[in-house]
């Protein structure tokens, strides 16, 4: 008799993560829930990363149901590898694992629980730690969430939100619905906008996932405060981001507005939300411009707008003083690398 699917996937991916894998690989197969099928896939590794898998996937006994696939060339972006392997997870919520991450025990089973719990929920996320490439704890992550009575479709909208893609669980229509993903956009900008279009985001306050920071993280760039002009390049990067994330949030509410006809208007309003997103970030680049007068111009439209409260002191240091700006974030990475070297 065939055996009913898993209401849980868990996907693992993995690349050149020889050092890391075998702990991320333990604490996915290592999760205390239902039986749950575990898709691993490594994207092209040139290291010993597939050979760790193997091994350890060879003495499995567990209770997951486990398949591995091995892409021969790199995809050249998670969204792309995510595109080439999210068929195959059969649960109705799929569930991240990164290859150098640590997930703690009880996370599927919470993350399963708030969806229970929450049925118009199709998407959850969690706050996270952090850890350096020999697994000491770094502190807390920042993880950005709508408040209690924002909606999640407008918050999600914004070309800059995201749900960390480490932390992130999607119910598996959401990548039916919508199709593969840009290669060129983050899967944790993505994802979660259109699961806010079918229905709510649903954050957990708790540190689910021990998220590592090294040099060949995808998510840490070390080289953008080498120098004023690097930052500033890394600032002219963002605008070219967000000006293709529009379009892609633009063709994912034309998508959602085509099977649900009677909530057009209302997703084309988010439209507006998206214009004004990019706008503040084309704003947000002027602090590191050249001139003064420029700078203090895009603060002060920054701070009419009421746009991103939190980052006050931030944008009124970089309007002032960008160079001592970078200087500083100099130190506080020089800093970090004494304590945790």
């Amino acid at each position: 008799m065939q055996q009913p699917q898993p209401a849980v996937s868990g996907v693992l991916l993995s690349y050149n993560c020889e050092d890391y894998i075998s702990a991320a690989l333990q604490s996915a197969l290592g999760q205390d829930c239902p039986p749950m099928h575990l898709v691993i896939s490594d994207d092209g590794s040139t290291d010993g990363t597939v050979a760790i898998i193997r091994d350890r996937l060879a003495s499995y006994q567990g209770p997951h149901r486990v398949e591995f696939h091995r892409q021969q060339d790199n995809s050249g972006s998670k969204s792309a590898h995510l595109n080439r392997i999210l068929h195959r997870a059969t649960g109705n919520i799929i569930v991240s694992f990164d290859g150098d991450d640590i997930s703690e025990p009880y996370r599927v089973r919470r993350i399963a629980g708030a969806f229970a719990e929450h049925p118009d929920a199709y998407a959850v996320y969690s706050s996270f730690s952090l850890i350096d490439d020999s697994g000491r704890q770094l502190g807390a992550g920042n993880v950005p969430h709508p408040g209690r009575e924002e909606r999640a479709a407008r918050w999600f909208a914004r070309v800059d939100a995201y749900a960390a893609g480490t932390t992130l669980a999607v119910r598996r229509v959401v990548v039916e619905k919508f199709g593969p993903l840009d290669p060129a956009i983050n899967e944790d900008i993505v994802l979660p906008f259109r699961a806010s279009l079918l229905g709510s985001v649903i954050y957990i306050d708790e540190e689910l996932v021990r998220a590592r920071r090294h040099g060949a993280s995808l998510t840490t760039d070390f080289g953008r405060f080498e120098s004023l002009s690097s930052y500033r390049e890394r600032f002219g990067q963002g605008i070219a981001r967000a000006i293709r994330q529009r379009a892609s949030r633009f063709a994912d509410i034309q998508t959602a507005a085509a099977f649900m006809p009677d909530r057009a208007a209302d997703l084309s309003a988010l439209k507006s939300v998206v214009n004004e997103s990019v706008v503040l970030a084309e704003c947000s680049a002027g602090l590191v411009s050249p001139s003064l007068a420029r700078r203090l111009k895009a603060l002060l439209k920054l701070w009419r707008a009421g746009a991103y409260p939190d980052e006050r002191h931030r944008q009124l240091f970089l309007a002032l003083a960008p160079g001592l700006y970078v200087r500083y974030k100099q130190g506080r990475q020089r800093s970090r690398g004494q304590q945790h070297g």
